[in-house]
């Protein structure tokens, strides 16, 4: 395929639940590709049912798996390790396929964000302090850079964190340096997909899987982790579901409190990517509703290779 002589890759994005997963394993399989996934929660070893993670596809996954959940990653990791494997890939006659719905990781590594090196140690250690000791950093966040505030996840302590720690070493607010300071990192072509749907569809079938993943063993999962010395405040388990889950065993919530809540918190999360990626540059949206996911393969294809 003439593709394959080019630095080109396929990107199929959207928010949780959409479906992006079986839509680009039939691609992949079409079009003799391997997926990166673009999940800052899939990174995570022994975090498996709650982040919808592939198990057992024939279709070869990269980036999952890579860290414990007590550990540290971030955009520019992502980048770097994205490029690396696209680069293994092509040189092994396959697509690139990148697919997941965490935005920063896709608008990083196909636009570029800011880099510059502001880190303190001494700042990072005093915020997460007063994170554990349970101060809202977030409304800290908000006073300082409402423009950043906006486009953070007030439960998301490693952006919140990394944009106060930003602003204290800099003086400027990290909505200053995305602006001044963003760079492509690479010279690769990406041909960006986002898939869509009605909103209330999205939100049932948030709720569906939300149910088949406990069906599945979730509750069992998140049980093993704190049994195995996972502590339960660690990152890993910050994500929505987990968090949630965590309270629960430890009887904060009531089952039903529980689970309304990851729905909730699911459904709010969907929204904001939807209005992440409605501004993510050189991007085509594809409603996907009332089509059958080989369907939906078969029209990107077609706009992909240009047919």
């Amino acid at each position: 395929m003439g593709i394959l002589n080019r630095k080109k890759s396929l990107v199929i994005c959207g928010p949780t639940a959409v479906g992006k997963t079986e839509i680009a394993e039939i691609i992949a399989r079409k079009l003799d590709g391997e997926i990166i996934s673009a999940d800052s929660r899939q990174i995570y070893k022994k975090l498996d049912i709650g982040t919808a993670k592939p198990l057992g596809s024939p279709v070869r996954h990269h980036l999952l798996n890579i860290i414990e959940p007590t550990e540290i990653f971030d955009s520019m990791k992502f980048v770097q390790l994205a490029l690396d494997v696209m680069k293994q890939i092509t040189e092994s006659g396959k697509l690139p396929i990148i697919v997941g719905g965490t935005g920063l990781y896709i608008r990083a590594l196909t636009v570029g964000i800011f880099t510059g090196d502001f880190n303190d140690d001494g700042v990072r250690a005093e915020l997460q302090r007063r994170w554990d000791n349970g101060e809202n950093l977030y409304d800290e966040l908000k006073k300082i850079d409402p423009i950043a505030a906006a486009k953070i996840d007030p439960n998301n302590y490693v952006r919140i964190e990394r944009a106060i720690e930003i602003f204290i070493t800099s003086g400027k607010p990290i909505s200053y340096w995305w602006k001044q300071e963003t760079h492509p990192p690479s010279d690769w072509e990406f041909f960006k997909i986002v898939l869509s749907m009605d909103r209330d569809i999205l939100y049932r079938r948030i709720e569906e899987r939300t149910r088949k993943m406990f069906d599945f063993g979730w509750l069992d999962e998140v049980e093993n982790l704190l049994d195995s010395g996972i502590e339960p405040n660690c990152r890993g388990l910050s994500s929505i579901g987990y968090r949630q889950i965590v309270k629960y065993i430890l009887g904060e919530f009531s089952y039903d409190e529980m689970f309304e809540q990851i729905v909730r918190e699911t459904r709010h999360y969907a929204k904001r990517q939807i209005t992440w990626f409605k501004k993510e540059p050189n991007s085509r949206w594809l409603d996907i509703e009332g089509f059958k996911p080989d369907e939906c393969a078969e029209k990107i294809i077609a706009l992909f290779l240009g047919k």
